[in-house]
């Protein structure tokens, strides 16, 4: 027997609760060490005595800065595929190939790198989400076939329509996450592959959700409206849209191992809601059946 929906988003609310209670002091050591990053007051200043915070961290980085993005931006061969037996030297080849010409030409790897070191130094993790573009499209276009005559068996050639699909875009993607918005699983200590649940919170549109195709019930989001959520924008904006296709919306995306069919063991799955309505639930779509997450510390503690 499959699980109820509304019994399922209970469940996940309350792995998103749990998560979050830990998740707090990570939140609190992050903006302790921000605050120094950026040299703010330490709030004992006393009237007549300096208030000047030194910035010699942010100095640091920012002179180290350059030295670590330019290994990954400055050449054409960052990728490196080694082949496990002699049958499949080709095919590494071929693969560092494509990968390279992916990561280099169609990809802002200078942004990625750039906000990758910067986030891993100023909060000590970070948090990358893996994914895969795949975009095609079918066109009808007019080719040569070969035709046999069944009586005299002699071949001749026609043009006839034909259907075919083109690929537009098939490669891998990543893209840096806020700390702020993982929520990981609080019982796999310092192993992400232990992790039971990797959750991400993120603003998006009901356009952009349209656009996407593979979300439903979205007629039931833009009915009963949203929550005034604050998502803690980094550059403090108050703007908002106020059109339907526009507003922004706070999405929860669970990445985990759920038993939604009943028969008692937990399969991969990926749900998303908004509020109360549950607008994707799908089996995990990567071979592996893992969150699309790496995670990364900066000085990592044993066991956390």
């Amino acid at each position: 027997m499959k699980i109820k929906k509304g019994e399922l988003l209970s469940a996940l609310k309350a792995d998103l609760k749990a998560a979050d209670l830990l998740k707090r002091e990570q939140d609190a050591l992050i903006a302790k060490w921000k605050n120094e990053y950026n040299g703010a007051p330490y709030g004992n200043e006393q009237k007549g005595k300096s208030s000047i915070v030194s910035r010699d961290i942010k100095k640091q980085s920012e002179w180290q800065h350059a030295t670590i993005v330019d290994p990954f931006v400055s050449t054409s061969e960052v990728i490196k595929a080694t082949p496990i037996t002699w049958e499949d030297e080709a095919a590494a080849k071929q693969n560092e190939l494509l990968l390279n010409t992916q990561f280099c030409r169609k990809f802002d790897r200078f942004n990625f790198i750039s906000k990758a070191v910067k986030v891993l130094d100023r909060e000590g993790t970070l948090v990358v989400q893996t994914g895969w573009d795949y975009e095609d499209e079918e066109v009808t276009t007019v080719a040569e076939v070969v035709i046999v005559d069944p009586v005299t068996g002699m071949e001749f050639i026609t043009e006839e329509e034909i259907t075919e699909t083109i690929v537009k875009k098939n490669q891998p993607t990543a893209k840096v996450c806020r700390n702020e918005d993982i929520y990981i699983d609080p019982t796999c200590q310092d192993n992400l592959d232990n992790a039971q649940f990797v959750i991400y919170r993120y603003e998006t549109d009901l356009s952009t959700l349209k656009k996407d195709g593979r979300y439903k019930n979205l007629d039931k989001v833009a009915k009963h409206g949203t929550e005034d959520v604050d998502y803690g924008s980094p550059d403090d904006t108050d703007f908002k849209f106020s059109d339907e296709p526009r507003k922004k919306l706070l999405v929860y995306e669970y990445w985990g191992n759920y038993d939604v069919n009943g028969d008692g063991i937990a399969e991969p799955i990926v749900c998303c809601w908004i509020n109360d309505v549950i607008i994707r639930l799908q089996s995990n779509p990567y071979p592996d059946g893992k969150p699309p997450f790496i995670v990364v510390p900066f000085n990592s503690v044993p066991f956390q």
